[in-house]
């Protein structure tokens, strides 16, 4: 009877680490071993990033299905990851839902590259912006789908930092093709633009919350370009359309701005994000920097070990 009780124990155990090994692989690491970011990997991680969300939108689209709730999307090496907020399958193509619809992934090689599709081709999740890496793999999260501020804390020169290189990205990068930075106050001075990696028509500057909130989302150019013909075809007329249904904003503002300006009752559209820098004592969302590098997403609950202004 002993016996047969710790065969079973012994069976059990092995089971839960071919499991746990099995969903490590899946991952692209194993105990003990960290994927290593090589250069130029940053843009092409970018790249596909982008190129895995458009491949989203389209697919649901030609189905007539509603989006997918996108928690969070991980790169690992060569393959991307969704972990969706609720399951949802059969995944879109070339997407291969798991068991139970809460994760799509796609080798990175079977997604069309930005140069064919057009590297503003609109996608709806274009404030997808990079947290950081865990354990080598690259963790970004939709702002958009962040209902509420979201604020950084932290000690103040590792806050500005971080809001510096997740900005740059927005603007600069591929994802954030069709995304607006709006910086508000205080935070529209130098010390948060001189630390900016990139020059953008998508950053926006604004003195008030009334000005921020008036300024109109971004459509970029060649979407709505006027045609030779005396009126628009009708490839640019969807073109534009799509411009400005994908389009998103990121309102930035300090603490201090935030509790002036009473911008908690801001008429917020359900496709903005508010990033606050500094401390609030009613925020939805809080990200602590921590002086290691690392960054804790509190209730978000994505592990980042690295965060993404000490990845450059």
């Amino acid at each position: 009877m002993i016996a047969s009780i710790v065969l079973s124990v012994v069976l059990l155990l092995v089971a839960l680490g071919a499991a746990a090994a099995w969903t490590l692989r899946r991952r692209g690491s194993l105990p003990g071993q960290v994927r290593t970011a090589r250069p130029g990997d940053h843009r092409r991680e970018l790249e596909a990033v982008a190129a895995g969300l458009r491949a989203v939108a389209e697919g649901r689209a030609r189905d007539a299905r509603a989006l997918p709730e996108v928690h969070a999307v991980i790169h690992s090496g060569a393959r991307l990851t969704l972990l969706l907020a609720a399951a949802d399958a059969p995944a879109t193509a070339p997407w291969t839902a798991d068991l139970s619809g809460k994760e799509w992934w796609v080798d990175a090689k079977e997604l069309t590259s930005p140069g064919s599709a057009g590297a503003e081709a609109p996608h709806p999740y274009s404030l997808t912006v990079t947290l950081g890496r865990s354990r080598g793999d690259r963790v970004l999260v939709d702002l958009s789908r962040l209902s509420g501020a979201i604020v950084l804390t932290g000690e103040d020169n590792d806050v500005l930092r971080l809001a510096q290189a997740l900005i740059t990205e927005l603007v600069s990068g591929p994802v954030g093709s069709l995304a607006t930075v709006v910086l508000v106050g205080s935070a529209a001075t130098a010390s948060v633009t001189d630390g900016l990696g990139a020059r953008s028509a998508r950053l926006r500057t604004a003195v008030t919350r009334d000005e921020a909130l008036a300024c109109r989302d971004h459509v970029p150019s060649g979407s709505g370009r006027r045609s030779s013909a005396p009126h628009p075809s009708q490839a640019d007329s969807v073109a534009l359309v799509a411009a400005r249904t994908h389009a998103r904003r990121l309102f930035v503002v300090t603490a201090a701005q935030y509790r002036d300006e009473n911008w908690r009752d801001a008429a917020l559209h359900d496709t903005d994000a508010l990033l606050v820098l500094g401390y609030i004592g009613d925020a939805d969302w809080n990200f602590q920097v921590n002086a290691d590098g690392s960054l804790d997403t509190g209730r978000l609950g994505l592990p980042v070990d690295t965060h993404t202004a000490r990845l450059s």
